[in-house]
């Protein structure tokens, strides 16, 4: 049964039926109140895997108004229960939390480690090549290929060789094509960043659409992104007022309407004009 307020929400979080549960998270994942935060932390220690990673996704949209509360709790996890925290701190995306992720590359869960070690890739973590090179030596295969992954994300230098290296030294096939493509990505973002280039972090607007119904905040999480680059694409803009109508936020709507006139009157000239008749309606 679908619920209707966000006391209800947050009470079907605790019921015995793992329906009642999912039906609470779609619910809070669409409203982004501070007061779901404790709730949602402890669901991702429930029975139910699809609950904790549901709960774990949602805190990840939250950003930093869920970030002490997160970090408090992650450092005296264990096991499934702190795998999890990992990921919701990972979808946050605040540079704030490598430490916390240093410190769990020794953890006992590999679960643990491989998202901790991915996460140090996606913040960029250059100063933490140490600790990132030593999961490549990790008992788990999934530990060491996620080393591989955040080495190319950082795609410096020294972490390129350290792919090559950990390739010349592994003769398993698989491995190796990792590795191979791992180096392919790491010399573009090399290649564009000599060449003073911005490095896009969005995902596929394809991506980005399947999430409007399944995750809609990390949709508009998503959709931000391209905001934030000034990318001269409409369609994120004009996702974005869709899904700021449907939750009744105008300010925000608002907002994308005049980045997106700023953005696109400069670089697609007439694009600006759908966005200006929109405004005209609101205002």
């Amino acid at each position: 049964m679908a619920q209707t307020t966000i006391d209800d929400a947050i009470n079907g979080l605790n019921d015995d039926d793992v329906n009642i549960k999912m039906d609470s998270l779609e619910y809070l994942m669409n409203v982004n109140d501070e007061i779901a935060i404790d709730p949602l932390i402890e669901a991702t220690t429930d029975d139910n895997t699809q609950v904790r990673f549901k709960a774990a996704g949602i805190l990840g949209n939250f950003g930093d108004a869920a970030f002490d509360k997160l970090t408090d709790r992650f450092k005296n996890a264990e096991g499934k229960d702190k795998r999890f925290l990992a990921y919701a701190l990972k979808e946050m995306g605040n540079s704030n939390a490598i430490p916390y992720f240093v410190d769990a590359i020794d953890d006992e869960d590999f679960g643990v480690r491989k998202m901790s070690v991915r996460a140090l890739g996606e913040l960029q973590a250059e100063n933490e090549l140490e600790v990132i090179s030593k999961c490549l030596e990790d008992e788990d295969y999934g530990v060491c290929l996620a080393a591989i992954h955040a080495l190319s994300d950082l795609a410096t230098p020294e972490a390129i060789d350290l792919i090559k290296k950990a390739r010349s030294t592994n003769d398993e096939k698989r491995f190796k094509s990792s590795c191979n493509k791992a180096l392919k990505k790491a010399k573009k973002v090399a290649d564009a960043k000599k060449e003073g280039k911005v490095i896009s972090k969005v995902m596929p607007l394809s991506t980005i659409k399947g999430f409007e119904k399944t995750n809609p905040q990390k949709a508009i999480k998503e959709y931000e992104k391209y905001l934030d680059e000034g990318q001269d694409k409409d369609t994120p803009y004009k996702r974005l007022c869709i899904l700021y109508r449907k939750s009744n936020d105008l300010e925000n709507e608002l907002r994308v309407i005049d980045r997106a006139i700023e953005v696109l009157s400069e670089k697609k000239p007439g694009k600006e004009k759908f966005f200006q008749k929109r405004r005209e309606k609101l205002v």
